[in-house]
């Protein structure tokens, strides 16, 4: 009997990884890059910079291991390096499933141990040995060999695969030791072949250690790594104890070779600093590396980034498509998010389906209802159709900045695994999701703030191997805080710890979004207001994800209806900037409309209509806003991206006062026509008043006031209290909800005493204190939310009590995770789990509302301040703002 050791599965080998780092104490991140060295008034490195989803850091450091694979951080430092060979070099790659390929400069070898799938399914492996030709080290030589192997080993039957290219470097440092020509193993290999001859404080620790390259290739098999890194760990340790603490460090300048016009600017994301660090580190002037010139930069290959890319290299743009992963296609195939659920899918979209079918066979068209189609053709199936249009992509690069002149964007900063540069380009598309490059550059953007802590619900997907489909609600994820992130990755694989694998993309459906030239409102969406300039025409129904803000749907609740939706060129575009497109989640829209235009088939075929915009406008030279936009519309229809009635639309607002008029008397129909009344409040709330002094019955009267309430005007506050005290309980309120959320986030009581509050009448306090009052832990969040957001409208001081004992019930408080034993103890169990949600949003908005009242006893200000360390970034933001304000009332 044959026994085959059964392989760890990548989940075990992480969460290995996790817990020794978290068991010795050590701090870490995930998905940085680091870009430049520090050093001290001598020249020596003493620190690194590095950037990241918050920004750029710096780091001190007395003594540096560097364990990237191409020793960078050495090379950064001027660490001597053999120089690379121009000629064939070779590569591995690994693929799980499938028949083995063959082909030119191409070994197979089938590994000896099968994979297990959860399902019971067994897949081999195939170790893919190739050569490559290299022109030199750059990114982009890295970048086309990973082309060539993607080409040469894909298949149509695999389940996974190597994310990057194996190699043992060709380029080695210069050493402090004499060459090592073969391997006498880890514990015997002297320690200085990894320490660069003319640096100090630096290791190296990896391939590009001073050895024979034979010998190399042992150092890099797994258990014989992990022997050197503990050694080099020890070393490094031993001599930062005795180093002195570095003098003046900097980062120190660099002259340009080449200088475009512009300045570079970077994401104002935040970082979490600790107490005890320096605020920043001195630059000198320092020249950014120009790594590339193209028409059009594609930033982020997801939904939409994808199909940009591949339009804007149909068109004829030289097109680079930059990509954080090592997959294209973002949250429907990275993200696991595989399945359509509305959406108008039609044209590009259309075409994506009909190719899975193509690549994979008739049953992998992705339209059909309900159906999951194959992430991994689908990366494929991109990869491919950008190739054959003439774009390159560069994966594991990062989008962190914009080369900006005179409010034109003019290129892209990106940190790439070799370092940091900036790509040129006629026009950048931003398909970050998260608006990264035009808030780098300076557009306005919204976020979360102190007005409001509404955030729909995400997670991060489990995987296993031959799975589709995972779509998950248990948290919120503040995808530009690292801190965040890292949470969110090391939670994960603790709640998932059975499964393969974890999903790289946190599924977020609500990010920062743009000030753009037009801001979409779910209004608009209601209305089926039309534009002259539509380039989406986007369906969905309003599934929330958690609660709404929009003042109509305190009134009148979103419910399951499919609504169409047009979506403008103009909120693409971010305000103040020229040359510069945003696409996805973070195009200018209200958040309670973005599950309406979220819809996969949507933004798929919003990314094609903007890279045909983008360069069919780099290819004329105009600005943006001069394109032809009736011709980039019959292009979309011909495509059939659009209907052709799109030709014939003009703006459908304002709306004629008559409609206006006949709305304000059927709102007393279950609040029947209230979107149109918000649609213009000046025109709307004379009539309104009118209507509330003519009703002849109570109910009339009181519907009239409760709409005026909501839209902060006081005539009603008679009825709205009568209203209120009418209640001697509770009703049934609403607990917080994510997954499956909706129709309602408010009761009817909560909704009246919300327009109570906002009438700032000094009258309405006691029938909302005697509703606080009543309330306890046991109590749905709805009803938190309610008094919290009535009292922060009265502003009065005599509210605080009442909050305070509110708060000061048991289970009330202590819901602020602020470090990583909290969180893991408290893993929610379930893929949709609402509960540490809704006690951390109850407690955290009582507090906001406290605080603003006037505070007692510093109760608000140290809950607050509990949550402005909480290790979840949208509560930490929230929080922040908060007590940025000044305590108590306005």
């Amino acid at each position: 009997l044959t026994v085959r050791p059964i392989p760890p599965t990548p989940m075990q080998v992480k969460r290995a990884l996790d817990d020794a780092l978290l068991e010795a104490g050590v701090p870490f991140l995930y998905g940085c890059y680091a870009t430049d060295v520090l050093q001290d008034d001598k020249g020596r490195p003493a620190g690194i910079v590095m950037a990241n989803q918050s920004g750029r850091q710096a780091v001190r450091a007395k003594v540096i291991i560097d364990a990237t694979p191409r020793a960078n951080v050495a090379r950064m430092a001027g660490a001597y390096f053999d120089p690379y060979p121009r000629k064939l070099q070779t590569f591995k790659r690994i693929v799980v499933g499938g028949p083995v390929r063959q082909g030119e400069n191409l070994h197979a070898r089938r590994l000896p141990t099968p994979l297990q799938a959860s399902d019971g399914r067994t897949y081999e492996a195939t170790e893919y040995t190739l050569e490559i030709p290299m022109d030199n080290a750059s990114y982009a030589s890295f970048a086309r060999a990973e082309q060539i192997a993607r080409d040469k080993t894909w298949h149509a039957e695999q389940v996974d695969a190597s994310e990057v290219l194996f190699q043992v470097p060709p380029d080695r440092i210069q050493g402090k030791a004499l060459e090592c020509c073969t391997w006498p193993g880890a514990n015997k290999i002297a320690l200085d072949v990894f320490r660069p001859a003319q640096t100090e404080g630096l290791f190296v620790l990896g391939g590009c250690a001073d050895v024979a390259r034979s010998a190399a290739e042992k150092l890099l098999r797994p258990l014989e790594y992990i022997r050197v890194g503990r050694r080099i760990g020890v070393a490094a340790a031993v001599e930062a104890r005795t180093a002195m603490a570095a003098q003046d460090v900097l980062l120190k300048g660099v002259s340009p070779r080449k200088s475009p016009a512009g300045d570079v600017r970077e994401d104002t994301g935040w970082m979490r600093i600790a107490s005890n660090s320096p605020d920043a580190i001195q630059s000198q002037d320092r020249a950014v590396p120009i790594l590339g010139e193209y028409d059009v930069v594609v930033v982020g290959a997801g939904t939409a980034g994808a199909p940009a890319g591949i339009a804007a290299a149909r068109q004829g743009a030289k097109t680079l498509v930059v990509e954080y992963l090592h997959g294209l296609g973002g949250i429907g195939t990275m993200g696991l998010i595989s399945k359509y659920y509305y959406g108008y899918r039609v044209g590009f979209t259309k075409e994506i389906d009909q190719g899975l079918a193509e690549l994979g066979g008739p049953s992998e068209g992705g339209s059909t209802e309900g159906q999951a189609w194959n992430n991994q053709l689908k990366i494929e199936w991109y990869r491919r159709a950008m190739r054959s249009a003439g774009a390159d992509i560069w994966y594991g690069t990062l989008g962190c900045g914009a080369l900006v002149d005179d409010g034109r964007v003019t290129g892209v900063v990106v940190a790439t695994p070799t370092g940091r540069g900036v790509v040129l380009a006629k026009k950048v598309i931003d398909s970050t999701g998260s608006a990264t490059i035009a808030a780098a550059a300076g557009a306005e953007c919204t976020y979360t703030t102190g007005e409001h802590i509404a955030v729909q619900g995400t997670g991060l997907p489990s995987w296993g191997l031959g799975v589709r489909y995972m779509n998950t609600d248990y948290t919120f994820v503040d995808d530009i805080d690292v801190v965040d992130t890292w949470r969110s990755f090391l939670i994960g694989r603790k709640k998932f710890k059975d499964r393969y694998d974890l999903g790289q993309l946190v599924d977020a459906r609500e990010r920062r979004q743009i000030v753009g030239d037009f801001h979409l409102s779910p209004i608009d969406a209601y209305l089926g207001r039309t534009f002259p300039d539509t380039i989406v025409r986007a369906s969905s129904n309003f599934d929330t994800h958690g609660f709404t803000i929009h003042p109509m749907f305190m009134l009148k609740p979103p419910d399951r209806e499919l609504v169409p939706c047009y979506v403008p060129y103009r909120s693409l575009l971010p305000k103040g900037l020229d040359a510069i497109l945003v696409t996805g989640l973070a195009v200018s829209a209200h958040r309670d409309v973005m599950p309406v235009i979220r819809m996969q088939p949507d933004v798929q075929n919003q990314g094609y209509a903007v890279g045909v915009a983008a360069a069919t406008v780099a290819k004329s030279g105009k600005g943006l806003r001069e394109i032809d936009i009736r011709a980039l519309q019959r292009h979309l229809v011909e495509k059939g991206n659009l209907p052709s009635q799109i030709l014939s639309h003009t703006d459908s607002f304002p709306l004629p006062a008559a409609r206006i008029r006949e709305a304000v008397r059927t709102l007393t129909e279950g609040f029947n026509g209230i979107e149109v009344v918000f649609s213009q409040p000046d025109a709307s709330l004379p009539l309104l008043r009118e209507a509330y002094e003519r009703a002849d019955s109570p109910q009339d009267k009181l519907t009239y006031a409760h709409v005026l309430g909501i839209m902060g005007v006081p005539d009603g506050v008679t009825p709205l209290i009568g209203a209120v005290e009418s209640h001697t309980a509770w009703d049934e309120g609403w607990k917080y909800t994510g997954m499956g959320q909706f129709g309602r986030s408010l009761s009817p009581l909560d909704s009246l005493i919300i327009a109570l509050g906002r009438t700032r009448r000094t009258e309405a306090l006691a029938p909302i204190l005697e509703k606080v009052k009543q309330l306890g832990p046991e109590h749905a969040m709805s009803h938190h939310r309610a008094v919290a957001v009535a009292l922060e409208a009265l502003r009065d001081p005599a509210a605080a009590g009442a909050l305070a004992e509110l708060l000061g019930k048991p289970g009330m408080r202590g819901h602020a995770y602020v470090d990583i034993d909290e969180v893991a103890r408290n893993i929610p169990p379930s893929p949709v789990d609402t509960t540490t949600r809704e006690r951390s949003l109850r407690e955290l908005i009582l507090a906001r509302a406290l605080y603003r009242c006037g505070d007692k006893n510093g109760l608000a200000k140290a809950i607050l301040s509990e949550y402005a360390r909480d290790l979840r970034g949208h509560y930490a933001r929230h929080a922040m703002a908060i007590l940025e304000e000044e305590p108590g009332p306005r």
